[in-house]
């Protein structure tokens, strides 16, 4: 049952990240939109700019969590290549805890200014008031992302295999590596 809910929870960041990753693609079509036009002298939407500006802090929000998930964020794998197997995997457990509190210190606080931003309504990013775009829409992908990366290192703290492999250099490349080679033996 853990493990059925495991890769359900996993499908929902991998669609987070999906999402993430077509919003990039937008951003550049944004992009080659605002510039082609205003080249060539054509007026485009006023809603260009800030749908590109806001763009980096969903992306940035909604795709973390996956990174973590995968390994794919960026920590350093030095003291704990230095460590034999036991410490390493107390260590790895202590810093993934510690991140994941940090995340949950990060979440509420995020989430406190984000409903003080919703319940004035009257409150609008002061460089982009002429677009009539809510202050909170800036600050909605903070405590869903942090709460979420929170979730991720906490669940490295319970897994069965630590997040930090020991390895030092670029680890999930190496992890990838690895597995790659293991599943060719087993397929011989």
């Amino acid at each position: 049952m853990l493990k059925i809910v495991d890769d359900l929870w996993g499908r929902v960041l991998a669609v987070l990240m999906g999402i993430a990753a077509v919003y990039v693609a937008l951003i550049m079509i944004a992009i080659i939109y605002a510039s082609a036009f205003r080249f060539f002298g054509i007026a485009y939407s006023q809603y260009t700019i800030p749908f590109i500006e806001y763009g980096f802090l969903f992306i940035l929000f909604l795709g973390s969590p996956w990174l973590v998930r995968n390994r794919g964020h960026v920590y350093i794998e030095l003291l704990t290549a230095a460590l034999n197997d036991h410490g390493r995997d107390i260590l790895s457990r202590i810093i993934c805890f510690l991140a994941g509190l940090v995340c949950l210190i990060w979440a509420w606080y995020t989430w406190l200014l984000f409903l003080e931003r919703y319940d004035d309504m009257m409150a609008y990013d002061e460089l982009r008031a002429q677009y009539d775009i809510p202050l909170w829409v800036s600050t909605l992908p903070f405590p869903i992302g942090f709460f979420l990366m929170m979730i991720e290192f906490f669940r490295f703290t319970v897994m069965s295999k630590p997040m930090h492999t020991g390895l030092a250099g670029i680890a999930s490349d190496r992890i990838e590596l690895e597995d790659t080679q293991r599943d060719l033996r087993e397929t011989k």
